[in-house]
């Protein structure tokens, strides 16, 4: 006889029930707990059946949502019922005053009510034990227990999910329990390989029903179903994978089938198609083949073959989801590092120039551009200012990004106020990104020098969107230049501009993440809604005429997520 108080086994099932509300507590999703709930009672206890009524809150008090269940007809699921159960806590059928065709002809006998801080959420329904025995003292404390530790967490999987239905019931044989808890810790130990998986199922399926062929059918990110595993005879042509979409439950397949997938499945020699549920919607679909000897399978063997079956693409999904994470995590760390190179190379702060005010911002977006932009002081009269825009995103953005910079740099050191033209700079710079990157890379490309004796700025743009010049007479657009940087090498000739810059004249340099910033009709801002705000304040400051235009896109932009980055440079001549 055992000894219920030997402290080690205690120590074991106290162990159990921590780790237990740990892996509930982990998931929001209430198929999830409900189908760990069920698994580890039935499972302890060798109870063929069971089931939750979930307690619709706004029905009334005695309206119950059928959900996970095991044991019975999946045609139950996600179903309504009202029926008056006892005010007791634990009941049987037998305490039930009238007792109700539902429970006694799906063999119901054990009922214990959920609560949650005195809310009643619902009822846990238990069969017989394969044994008959009665369920006894020591086990009601233990599925109170384990009801009390999951109460939380139902609670608040109820008001983040949706009920789904899982389909998968315990074998009523100890061996093939024991099989599927094995499975279930192979499966966490290669849970990064999905290979290894499906080899695992197969190993299994052959261990345990003598089948060797395996065909697996996903939805998983997909609109339509895909091979899963690599088989010679894996069919994946367009007529049969929709034809798959016909099935809805278990086939055992004959020649007799209308279905095109079935007839297909039958002459490669076939024998059971099994439909993966998730979340209300057929996430995959299992082909096996005949088992070695030639028998049928029987009811007991469809019943653990769709846990085994649930439990692997499971599995399989979280190493998809793995995968993606991981590669997320990538990703971000990618960005993080670029969006740090981007700001490093982006001016501290802007110089002051006599009888101008000059502002600038840069707004990364959540996938790092190569905008960049800079102010440089030639001379107490003379001053840089550039704006670029490199292809692509991330890192690689970034690199390039740096290449401008510190061609500009470069180049500007050298400045000298009679021989500097910033022309043939621009081909030199163009003939050193052209050196420097594939045919894909290339970077829209504004500069130009401000003379502020003469008020006036000599510029070359190259490809880039045209600066704005606001002025008493209207506005213009600083177009002259030539290709943009980085398309061909050699030869490339850029035309200069020359503007006069008046008194509250402004002049405006931005990236095409302003311009093609979208609304949720799919709209963009455009270049006349700019003109528009520019013409409303340019008699404001550089400072408000630039955080106009930024609060105006946001606006307009309001609710999506910014894909661009978006630079901004307001000069305005004060005096």
């Amino acid at each position: 006889m055992e000894n219920n108080s030997d402290p080690i086994k205690k120590q074991i099932e106290l162990n159990s029930l921590i780790e237990f509300s740990q892996l509930i507590n982990s998931n929001l999703n209430v198929d999830f707990i409900f189908g760990n709930i069920l698994l580890s009672i039935m499972g302890k206890m060798m109870i063929t059946k069971g089931m939750f009524l979930v307690k619709q809150q706004n029905k009334g008090d005695n309206t119950f949502l059928i959900n996970s269940i095991k044991g019975i007809s999946r045609n139950y699921a996600n179903t309504e019922i009202e029926f008056e159960f006892p005010r007791l806590s634990i009941f049987t059928l037998d305490e039930i005053k009238e007792y109700d065709n539902f429970f006694r002809k799906n063999g119901f006998n054990f009922f214990f009510k959920i609560f949650f801080d005195k809310k009643f959420l619902g009822v846990l329904c238990l069969g017989k034990k394969i044994n008959g025995n009665a369920i006894n003292k020591d086990e009601t404390i233990f599925i109170e227990t384990l009801l009390n530790i999951s109460a939380p967490a139902i609670e608040n999987s109820l008001k983040f999910s949706e009920i789904k239905v899982l389909n998968e019931d315990l074998s009523t044989q100890i061996n093939q329990l024991k099989s599927l808890f094995e499975l279930s810790k192979e499966l966490n130990t290669n849970f990064l390989d999905r290979e290894k998986i499906i080899k695992l199922l197969n190993y299994t399926l052959l261990g345990n029903f003598g089948v060797k062929d395996l065909l697996i059918f996903s939805k998983f990110r997909s609109d339509k179903f895909y091979p899963l595993n690599k088989s010679k005879d894996a069919p994946d042509d367009e007529d049969f994978l929709n034809a798959l979409e016909e099935i809805k439950d278990t086939v055992i397949i004959t020649g007799n089938s209308d279905n095109f997938a079935v007839q297909k499945l039958h002459s490669e020699n076939y024998k059971l198609l099994f439909p993966i549920w998730n979340n209300d919607k057929i996430d995959a679909i299992v082909c096996l083949g005949n088992k070695l000897n030639k028998k049928d399978f029987t009811e007991e063997d469809l019943q653990f073959l769709e846990s085994i079956l649930n439990l692997s693409m499971l599995s399989i999904d979280n190493t998809i989801l793995f995968s993606e994470y991981v590669e997320k995590q990538k990703i971000e760390k990618e960005l993080m590092i670029a969006r740090e190179m981007q700001v490093a190379l982006l001016p501290k702060e802007l110089p002051e120039i006599d009888n101008y005010a000059i502002s600038a911002m840069n707004v990364p977006a959540l996938h790092v551009g190569g905008d960049y932009y800079d102010v440089i002081r030639l001379s107490d009269t003379k001053f840089a200012i550039a704006i670029a825009d490199v292809s692509g995103k991330g890192t690689p953005a970034s690199l390039l990004m740096s290449n401008i910079q510190s061609a500009l740099h470069s180049f500007l050191k050298l400045y000298d106020e009679e021989k500097f033209l910033i022309s043939d700079v621009t081909e030199k710079i163009n003939e050193l990104i052209y050196e420097n990157t594939t045919i894909e890379k290339f970077i829209t490309f504004f500069w130009g020098i401000l003379d502020t004796e003469k008020n006036i700025f000599t510029y070359i743009n190259a490809g880039h969107n045209p600066p704005i010049h606001v002025c008493t007479g209207g506005i213009s657009y600083l177009d002259k230049g030539g290709l943009m940087l980085g398309v061909l090498g050699s030869n490339i000739e850029y035309e200069t501009g020359r503007v006069e810059l008046g008194k509250d004249d402004v002049l405006l340099l931005y990236t095409d993440g302003v311009t093609e910033a979208v609304n949720k009709n799919d709209e963009e801002f455009g270049t006349e809604r700019l003109e528009k705000i520019i013409l409303s304040n340019f008699t404001e400051s550089s400072e408000k005429i630039m955080q106009t235009i930024h609060k105006e896109i946001e606006q307009f932009s309001k609710g999506l997520h910014q894909y661009d980055d978006i630079t901004l440079i307001a000069l305005k001549k004060c005096k």
